[in-house]
């Protein structure tokens, strides 16, 4: 059976008319199909070999000629192969989820879009990296929170305007790499709001241009972090030894918003979930 590694062996031959094929599994099973012969670790072939080859790939939907699919959508590459996943690009290249905080407006593309509560939209961030109509983006870590940011009680100082709201990702949606890449194509200053954890607050560091966290108020997560009811005990040992060096406190940038929160986790050693900043709780922003 003709199959995706098989038929990219064949353009490869092709490819290269004059020169033996080092013998590989994948062409003993091309000589298995009566196509060349093999003389010690070299495979060999014929004209006739390559007629036959050629007839073969056209009758099953195959460029003669090696193609590199790997940066073309899955319509793209049927015009170069049967099967519309080869290649292993992802299918949600380059997309990311975005919105607006509660009654704010969308404002992307050039158009301006209001969004029932849990809804979201999912777009290339290329196609909006020049028209992006808001002030500072919103890094939100955790779905839940996200999806639900309509519940969160949030005060958002004025030079922030009103926040383009965007999910940090999982392996499916979103995906870090993609709002990292946006982050780097805009100008435009980053707010993260993270789980309270060693974690968290590593990947919120390493945002471009962030601006500041949106946590608790400092007595407010002082006292989640110190309460057996909230606190985490087991997010700070399993997490701190892997994020230990990317959170080491830097003497130059001693009030950094990544520093204080950070002296409050060691200080109890603890981490707090980013689902306790739901209902009942007013974020700040901390610069």
């Amino acid at each position: 059976m003709l199959d995706q590694r098989l038929a990219e062996s064949m353009q490869r031959a092709l490819a290269h008319p004059d020169e033996p094929l080092r013998l590989t599994r994948t062409l003993e099973r091309l000589v298995g199909l009566g196509i060349g012969h093999i003389r010690r670790k070299s495979v060999y072939l014929t004209d006739k070999d390559r007629d036959e080859m050629r007839s073969w790939l056209i009758a099953k939907g195959y460029s003669e000629r090696q193609t590199d699919i790997a940066g073309m959508n899955r319509a793209e590459r049927l015009k170069h192969t049967p099967n519309e996943k080869a290649g292993g690009r992802a299918v949600k290249q380059n997309r990311v989820s975005i919105k607006a905080l509660h009654r704010a407006m969308l404002r992307v593309g050039g158009g301006v879009l209001s969004l029932p509560p849990t809804a979201h939209l999912d777009i290339e961030w290329p196609t909006i990296a020049k028209s992006i109509d808001h002030q500072s983006i919103l890094v939100v870590e955790n779905y839940e929170i996200f999806n639900r940011i309509y519940d969160v009680s949030l005060s958002v100082p004025a030079k922030f305007g009103s926040p383009l709201v965007i999910y940090r990702g999982d392996m499916h949606e979103s995906r870090a790499d993609n709002v990292l890449a946006l982050l780097n194509a805009v100008d435009l200053p980053v707010l993260s709001m993270p789980d309270c954890d060693p974690a968290g607050i590593a990947i919120a560091r390493s945002l471009p241009r962030l601006a500041g966290l949106v946590l608790p108020p400092p007595d407010v997560l002082e006292t989640l972090l110190s309460s057996p009811k909230t606190a985490r005990k087991d997010l700070y040992t399993s997490q701190y030894p892997a994020h230990q060096k990317s959170l080491q406190l830097r003497d130059d940038l001693p009030g950094t918003p990544c520093n204080r929160v950070f002296q409050l986790l060691a200080k109890y050693a603890a981490g707090v979930v980013q689902e306790r900043f739901g209902t009942g709780v007013l974020l700040e922003v901390w610069e």
